[in-house]
């Protein structure tokens, strides 16, 4: 299938901007693939089929996705909706930061510090899900396992772009940006001599005026 005249310089320039913001871009990936996974997941559940997942004493998908912490305490919602709902605001807050950069535009102040709080929260949840898993059924879920490591790696992730600071104003397009100043004191330093040339000077043409009157 071939582009038309007017897409491929978008499509150019999409490129560029996910290689250039590779941070966004992996969020923006693991939150595309924590969807996905959670949807299939919910599908098993209402539809009640077997799970693409291999059985034996450690990993057992179906013994863990019907158990009692499969589903929302008090309800008999999955645990996948929240899940899938929490990967879309990932992959929104995500999708925001790359508006911005592709507008030439600074991300919202405090953007990043709430990404990372949410994937903190999402953390928090995988680990009592380890837990349950590990301790109380004795049993692991493949498909569990990777939404779990997507969860670590989004928090990773989120976590070291705030600690990054917030990003760099970008200059628009055409606009070079404006040259160094230089420093006050650095201006000063380099009239300094001079000054104290003016300075001397009368010193040395009353010397002299002095060395001619003694003549006289």
């Amino acid at each position: 299938m071939s582009l038309g005249i007017g897409e491929a310089p978008r499509v150019a320039r999409l490129g560029q901007l996910l290689r250039r913001e590779r941070g966004l871009t992996a969020l923006l990936a693991m939150a595309v693939a924590g969807i996905a996974i959670a949807a299939y997941l919910t599908s098993v559940h209402y539809l009640d089929v077997p799970l693409v997942c291999p059985a034996n004493t450690l990993i057992n998908c179906a013994q863990v996705t019907s158990s009692a912490y499969s589903v929302v305490p008090g309800t008999q919602i999955p645990i996948t909706i929240p899940g899938m709902l929490w990967f879309i605001v990932s992959g929104a807050l995500a999708v925001l930061a790359l508006v911005r950069s592709a507008q030439e535009r600074p991300e919202p102040e405090r953007l990043r510090l709430y990404h990372m709080l949410w994937g903190a929260v999402g953390l928090l949840f995988v680990l009592y899900l380890v837990y349950a898993e590990i301790v109380l059924l004795h049993r692991l879920c493949e498909w569990c396992t990777v939404i779990h490591l997507l969860t670590l790696a989004t928090f990773l992730v989120a976590l070291s772009r705030w600690q990054q600071g917030p990003a760099p104003a970008i200059a628009p397009r055409g606009e070079r940006p404006a040259p160094a100043r230089t420093p006050a004191s650095s201006v000063h330093a380099s009239h300094a001599p001079a000054t104290q040339a003016h300075t001397r000077r009368p010193v040395a043409t009353s010397t002299s005026s002095k060395a001619r009157g003694k003549r006289r």
